[in-house]
């Protein structure tokens, strides 16, 4: 029991030593010309690349195997350094999603159509619709599509106004007084299963309009 107990500790103590040294032994100064090409084609400019190709002239320069692969092994080093540095540097410079622009963008001028039998059927009279008819008419006579488009939102925007106005109005008549007022937080374009939002499957909250109207 002593014996097996002693050897099973043995094999945990030894175990990563041997990884280890496998792992290293696999690095031979046969590979010597793919580590140059590596270092001088695939690694870019910097600290780590510098030192890369320093310890690899070492190696081009050992005296014996056992130094060339002492210095390869430092090769190998540097140039994991140097291509996770590149890594980290090439993650910042990437442009981040702008989920808004995202947003905005799912609005075009090829839904002023839409957008106008919208207002002009299921509008009640009242500020937010006027509002709503202003920027319509702007969005129709729009020289471009931009000015199209950025018209279309303010409709969207006085639309859902109205909307939110007439729903509010519609709960004080059937409860025949003031409704109290619920800070409930509606669903957008970015929180879609918010009440309001596409993704919504509850009950209705006044208030809380859908996030796309046309």
């Amino acid at each position: 029991m002593r014996l097996m107990f002693a050897a099973l500790i043995a094999g945990m103590i030894l175990a990563p030593a041997l990884a280890r040294a496998q792992s290293q032994s696999q690095i031979t100064c046969a590979q010597l010309p793919k580590a140059a090409e590596f270092v001088n084609t695939k690694l870019k400019p910097g600290p780590n690349t510098d030192a890369a190709k320093r310890h690899l002239e070492a190696a081009q320069h050992a005296t014996s195997d056992q130094q060339c692969v002492a210095e390869l092994r430092k090769v190998d080093y540097y140039a994991k350094r140097s291509m996770a540095a590149d890594r980290r540097a090439a993650a910042k410079t990437q442009p981040k999603p702008q989920p808004h622009a995202q947003a905005q963008s799912q609005i075009t001028c090829a839904q002023l159509p839409k957008a106008a039998e919208f207002v002009n059927t299921k509008l009640k009279p009242g500020p937010n619709t006027d509002a709503a008819k202003q920027h319509l008419e702007a969005a129709q006579h729009a020289a471009s599509d931009q000015q199209c488009t950025a018209e279309l939102r303010k409709v969207d925007y006085y639309a859902k106004r109205s909307l939110a106005a007439d729903q509010h109005a519609a709960a004080n008549t059937a409860s025949g007084q003031a409704a109290p007022v619920r800070h409930v937080r509606c669903g957008d374009v970015l929180h879609p299963n918010l009440p309001g939002g596409v993704d919504y499957r509850g009950p209705p909250v006044p208030g809380c309009l859908p996030v796309r109207l046309w």
